[in-house]
């Protein structure tokens, strides 16, 4: 998967030609590009925003952020791919484990063209965030619940006030217009509530996320024998990766009274490769509660990230 140029005429539809952007790497990581994918020209169209991936665009696969310089080309990474989730990083409203999205927003540039917006999954969290260009510096901004984050993105901007969606296990669907200094990430004035729904559910008491030692699953799984690779496809296959860090799940309590042996707990499998299960409100989870079930959503590591 690459990126085209197409040059259309508008008095002569035969000399419409479609061009391969041969872009020029000026560091090491835009080197390695596989595949391009959802690109977005700055407000002066003199640079061209991309996300690309190593090898094969799975789908939520961690990808690059990439700027190419129209005129030249040269084309260097902004946000690297991430191997590994900085474990480190103990704010959850300054995490930041790789760009797990599959597209870049409409509008992804600032005005001025310092920034590109992006939103991306956290575990299972999804928030946005953004990159100054120059200094490739990743910027998180003030959330509505801060600490309390679960789901925030951008639905639309204009210059630097934000519509954001804000969702949590206990607050379906909400929206706030937020006025940010692009420089800081702080707010410049407080959160305008548009439509707040929290307190709308009462059958969820409360929420929490959980890191998971990867050993609880890996040193079971490690016991069985996986199947030998043909040797057909040992030259075509892409080496295998692992990790030992964390995964999450998520846990929800009912409001409800316990019953002496505890709470009855319904377990969803979900995640990885190819899923995702955020911490955001869902009116199945809420049913679940109001029969008085304990929820535990299990958001295994994949290609969606950590």
């Amino acid at each position: 998967i690459t990126l085209y140029h197409a040059v259309l005429d508008k008095e002569d539809q035969s000399k419409n030609v479609v061009k391969k952007l041969d872009l020029v790497p000026v560091d090491d990581e835009s080197k390695i590009i596989g595949t391009m994918r959802s690109p977005r020209f700055s407000p002066d169209g003199k640079q061209l925003a991309f996300l690309a991936t190593r090898d094969v665009a799975t789908h939520g696969t961690c990808s690059f952020l990439c700027v190419a310089d129209w005129d030249s080309k040269g084309t260097s990474t902004v946000i690297p791919i991430h191997d590994e989730p900085d474990a480190s990083e103990l704010d959850v409203t300054r995490a930041f484990n790789g760009l797990f999205t599959g597209s870049l927003g409409g509008n992804a540039w600032s005005p001025d063209g310092k920034y590109i917006y992006v939103v991306t999954q956290v575990g299972s969290r999804v928030m946005w965030k953004y990159v100054e260009i120059t200094t490739k510096s990743l910027i998180s901004p003030e959330y509505v619940e801060d600490a309390n984050v679960a789901v925030e993105v951008v639905l639309d901007r204009k210059g630097d006030y934000f519509l954001v969606m804000v969702s949590s296990p206990t607050r379906p669907p909400s929206v706030f217009l937020v006025h940010i200094d692009p420089v800081t990430g702080k707010y410049r004035a407080p959160p305008i509530a548009i439509d707040d729904q929290q307190g709308s559910t009462k059958y969820i008491k409360r929420w929490e996320v959980y890191s998971i030692p990867a050993s609880v699953s890996d040193v079971p799984a490690a016991e069985k024998k996986l199947p030998d690779t043909p040797a057909i496809l040992k030259d075509v296959l892409i080496p295998p990766v692992s990790s030992s860090s964390d995964y999450e799940a998520t846990v929800m309590l009912p409001s409800s009274t316990p019953p002496t042996d505890g709470y009855p707990v319904i377990l969803e499998l979900h995640g990885g490769p190819h899923g995702n299960s955020p911490v955001m409100y869902r009116g199945m989870c809420d049913f679940w509660t109001a029969l008085g079930f304990a929820i535990v959503t299990v958001n295994y590591r994949g290609s969606t990230g950590f």
